[in-house]
């Protein structure tokens, strides 16, 4: 049992309220007297945080005055390993960030065990609502932390605006994440057939990227001898922690063998050819490859390449980094629910500006790990997936709508649709070429509607460029697709922004980007508009307006609707009247990039809570 540093209860000096003067001024006024047990000697230089505060999502567009000013009120505490830091049940005035080392988050009533690290924060909701802790916070190794009291940060939260939305953020997360997570989850079982070349390497390597996002997880090998390989399986799912998983390594006959003993939750991890080779399962098949995509392969859907120098760097050791082994630290949080996934809106040309929303997250350093859509976010998501860069897919998207814009290809004598199946079909061989939904940069999946069967139909394999017409086929607009017993038309007939595509993938941070118009706020600017509005109802066919807005309207409250299911969404606004306007595509890119930078911090913070090590 570790020391516990200060007795609990016993409230620390900084954390009494000065006068009304403002607990800024007054502390800046007086520093706060030094806490010998955990506190850093003096004597640092005064600003030496304050650059890397700056970098801090919880920071994040705080002026530089306030920012300094904050440093001046915060402690630097130390902890050894094994220190309880904040003990449940007690209550505590402080919110705490670590600098360096790692906690350890222990649950009342024995659950989850969770490990943290920086630039992570702890103790938020207590030192907001002055309740008793929820959890031990133990040193897992020795920490350095900064310590922010509670009166300085509810001073700080009404002072400044941007760091008002940090922390409110921060506590949505949290909240979202306790109510989405079912606390008595069954730990997940990773079954890994061992017996073709490279695959001894695979599973060292994937344990220690288990372990660094998901500590608590195991990985065992039991060859051919299935019985101890179902016992060990039956006894994880006792014992195991709910968010760590069990790694199991077997031969080719114990994988038959054991299929019997997953579950949906559960997961296969084979190549394409030993998945052939092996019986129906209710387990998630995650197919991986070693090295380059084969010509056979092609034609398949698609599946993780993981070199086998990453394979091989990450099992013989040293720290784990995302950047250098990319392909195999996404398959690592794939399995452990780690991926980051964005779900993008309908919208015609107006869902051009799904293009820099994209741009940012990528321009950032943020992952994107699946992706999916509807209509024209669909055709986005393949873009971006075919061209592997967010300015790519923009440049060569914005040269093919322009090209579109010139010329439409409309019909004299229009059957079934106003713009000709040859003209979508030229444009969207030109833009995706024969590529497979197999040798994309990253896995995606688009939404149709199947008018044969009345119902949704998801596109994640085969072709791409009819993928892409079928997703985007205004209905009377552009021509309906014939995919096999299928005649598909635009996504948003069934589903507008498909977000329940990304929890069934069992992402672990879902993004939504919805476009929509902007509506006047105003008094006078809604009366301007109505008045503009009734006049298009008064002319010849006026009913047009009225049907196309409540038809646009109801589409727009769905969206919405399915955007709440996200961790994070994001309501990009066009211009009203502008949806369709294909020759301000640019303007419409414009819209997306000035949107998704605006929420950048957030989005930063959003997706910290599951890139960072040990934090589902």
């Amino acid at each position: 049992m570790g020391r516990t540093i200060l007795p609990y209860g016993t409230p620390d000096p900084i954390t009494q309220a000065p006068s009304r003067r403002g607990i800024l001024a007054a502390m800046l006024a007086e520093p706060p007297p030094e806490n010998v047990a955990r506190r850093d000697a003096p004597g640092a230089r005064p600003g030496a945080m304050t650059p890397a505060l700056a970098l801090h999502p919880l920071f994040a567009g705080i002026s530089p005055e306030a920012l300094a000013s904050l440093e001046r009120c915060l402690q630097t505490r130390r902890f050894e390993a094994g220190d309880i830091i904040l003990r449940a049940g007690v209550p505590s005035a402080e919110l705490f960030g670590l600098i360096d080392g790692a906690v350890r988050v222990e649950l009342a009533g024995g659950g989850r065990r969770l490990l943290l690290l920086p630039p992570q924060c702890f103790g938020e909701l207590s030192a907001l609502t002055g309740d008793p802790v929820s959890a031990n916070v133990v040193a897992q190794r020795d920490v350095r932390a900064w310590v922010l009291s509670a009166p300085v940060l509810l001073e700080a939260m009404a002072q400044e605006v941007a760091f008002f939305r940090n922390v409110a953020t921060l506590l949505g997360l949290r909240l979202r994440e306790r109510t989405r997570r079912a606390p008595a989850a069954r730990p997940r079982v990773v079954l890994v057939p061992t017996g073709e070349e490279g695959h001894p390497n695979l599973l060292a390597a994937l344990a220690r990227g288990l372990q660094h996002y998901a500590p608590g997880s195991e990985h065992h090998e039991s060859r051919d001898d299935p019985a101890s390989g179902a016992q060990r399986i039956r006894r994880w799912r006792d014992v195991g922690p709910s968010d760590a998983v069990l790694l199991l390594g077997t031969g080719q006959a114990g994988s038959a063998a054991l299929l019997a003993e997953l579950d949906a939750d559960d997961a296969l991890l084979v190549t394409a050819d030993d998945l052939r080779r092996l019986p129906d399962t209710h387990a998630d098949p995650i197919v991986w490859r070693p090295g380059a995509l084969s010509g056979a392969a092609a034609l398949q859907r698609w599946c993780h390449a993981v070199p086998r120098d990453e394979i091989d760097a990450a099992a013989s050791g040293g720290d784990w980094s995302r950047a250098r082994q990319p392909a195999l630290d996404h398959l690592v949080r794939r399995l452990c629910g780690r991926e980051v996934g964005v779900a993008m809106s309908v919208g015609a040309a107006a869902g051009l500006a799904h293009l820099g929303v994209l741009e940012v997250l990528e321009g950032d350093g943020l992952p994107i790990d699946f992706l999916c859509g509807s209509s024209m976010g669909g055709a986005v998501a393949l873009a971006f997936a075919r061209f592997g860069s967010a300015r790519a897919a923009t440049e060569n998207v914005l040269r093919v709508v322009a090209d579109f814009a010139r010329a439409r290809g409309m019909q004299w004598l229009p059957r079934a649709s106003l713009i000709s199946a040859s003209r979508m079909t030229t444009l969207t061989r030109e833009l995706f070429g024969d590529a497979t939904f197999a040798q994309l940069r990253l896995p995606v999946a688009v939404v149709a509607a199947d008018l044969t069967m009345g119902k949704r139909v998801v596109l994640d394999s085969g072709a791409v460029a009819p993928a892409a017409r079928a997703t985007a086929a205004i209905p009377g607009v552009f021509a309906a697709v014939r995919l096999g017993d299928s005649v598909l038309v635009d996504g948003a007939v069934v589903s507008r922004l498909p977000v329940d595509l990304l929890a069934a993938r069992g992402c672990g941070f879902r993004l939504a980007t919805l476009v929509r118009p902007t509506y006047p706020e105003a008094p006078s600017d809604a009366a301007r508009a109505a008045d503009r509005f009734e006049q298009r109802l008064r002319r010849p066919f006026g009913l047009r307006a009225a049907m196309g807005g409540a038809w646009r309207l109801q589409g727009w409250w769905d969206a919405a609707a399915q955007a709440d299911r996200a961790d994070l969404s994001l309501t990009v606004p066009i211009p009203v009247g502008e949806g369709f306007n294909f020759a301000a595509a640019e303007a419409m890119v414009d819209c997306g990039r000035r949107t998704a930078l605006e929420r950048l911090p957030q989005i930063r913070l959003a997706m910290q809570q599951v890139l960072a090590p040990g934090v589902p």
